[in-house]
């Protein structure tokens, strides 16, 4: 392995092109931004209440999503109310 130096014959070696303007250079077409969906909230077969945001989803029962509203109604609460 180390001898590849030492060695004169470089016959299964590809040399670069010196004109660079031989490579070809192929035009890509970038990729078109699809449409995306930020988050969405729906109900499941079973009854149960389900928001989905990126990879995430959240399965709740009736009265888990009736929780929720209320801790989030609690934490509105406590915020400080800013100037618009």
């Amino acid at each position: 392995m180390f001898d590849w130096f030492k060695k004169k014959e470089h016959s299964n070696v590809i040399k670069f092109p010196e004109n660079k303007s031989v490579l070809p250079i192929p035009y890509v077409e970038p990729p078109k931004e699809k449409e995306q969906e930020y988050y969405s909230i729906g109900v499941t077969s079973e009854g149960k209440m389900t928001f989905k945001t990126g990879i995430t989803t959240l399965t709740m029962t009736r009265k888990g999503c009736e929780d929720l509203i209320e801790q989030l109604t609690v934490f509105k609460n406590q915020m400080y109310e800013e100037d618009e």
